[in-house]
């Protein structure tokens, strides 16, 4: 029987879809905090082109792909475009604010467009987070809203957490702390779903663990590594662990220049490389 191949962006953007499940804490907060972290070494290592390559399991470059982000003279805004063969192309625009924050986004491909705005706390982490999504075809236009407003504590922890869909539908996220004062668990009221979220000695996250009203047990969403203080591998898995990817990570001045990812079997899918300008 022959054997098909599958490129490896492909089998990265099937894999994604398939993570449905939600960790608000890791994704609305933490994230935007990693970006901000990002923008800061971008600036102080001078970085305005940031050029993307796709390498399959054998280093070849993945046909077809191009990505590149670029960022205008005060940083205050940037462009990312990516095309391949299989997924067409989409170009994303982002705009930040003097420290760095992302204050909105767009998303453009040839059959939708994604919008996303900001606005933060006096504690500078997040406060709102709006996302409107067009898509239209030959027949009919759809468009989706969602919007997550949060509230902190005296520690500048969220409590609580609305997710508003589509400006009608609502439903209460709620936060709580762990023994150490960090955001321990993270609570789905109308489904009853909980993140669980574990540190190290050093209150770095290691990981992100689903417990479901529909399964039983523990099931593991994200595990993250550490090296040097830096994170070096991070485990993103489906379905309580039966299929999942691993990300192995390298550094050069403070700047990551390398993602390779591993299947379950452990063998190598394909790699990301970074080219800083």
């Amino acid at each position: 029987m022959m054997k098909i191949y599958i490129p490896f962006s492909i089998l990265l953007t099937s894999f994604v879809s398939l993570q449905s499940s939600a960790q608000y804490y890791y994704k609305d907060i933490l994230s935007n905090e990693e970006g901000v972290a990002n923008i800061a070494a971008y600036k102080a290592n001078k970085v305005k082109v940031i050029s993307i390559k796709s390498l399959e399991f054998d280093g070849s470059e993945s046909e077809g792909f191009y990505c590149q982000k670029k960022f205008s003279k005060d940083y205050k805004t940037s462009t990312l475009f990516t095309k391949s063969d299989f997924t067409g192309a989409s170009e994303m625009k982002a705009s930040y604010n003097a420290e760095g924050k992302l204050i909105r986004s767009s998303d453009s491909s040839t059959i939708a467009v994604s919008r996303v705005n900001y606005t933060y706390a006096p504690n500078g982490k997040p406060q709102t987070i709006t996302t409107l999504l067009s898509s239209s075809d030959d027949d009919f236009t759809n468009e989706l809203s969602e919007q997550h407003i949060y509230a902190y504590n005296e520690k500048q922890n969220p409590t609580k957490m609305l997710l508003i869909k589509n400006k009608k539908d609502t439903t209460i996220i709620f936060f709580s702390e762990d023994e150490n004062g960090n955001v321990g668990i993270e609570k789905n009221a109308t489904t009853g779903n909980k993140f669980y979220y574990y540190y190290n000695t050093r209150q770095q996250l290691t990981d992100i663990v689903l417990t479901s009203e529909n399964r039983k047990g523990l099931h593991p969403e994200y595990l993250f590594e550490y090296s040097n203080n830096q994170l070096n591998q991070m485990t993103v898995t489906q379905e309580g662990g039966s299929n999942f990817l691993i990300w192995k990570y390298a550094y050069d001045n403070g700047m990551r220049v390398r993602e390779k990812c591993y299947g379950k079997d452990r063998k190598l899918m394909g790699s990301i490389v970074y080219e800083y300008k």
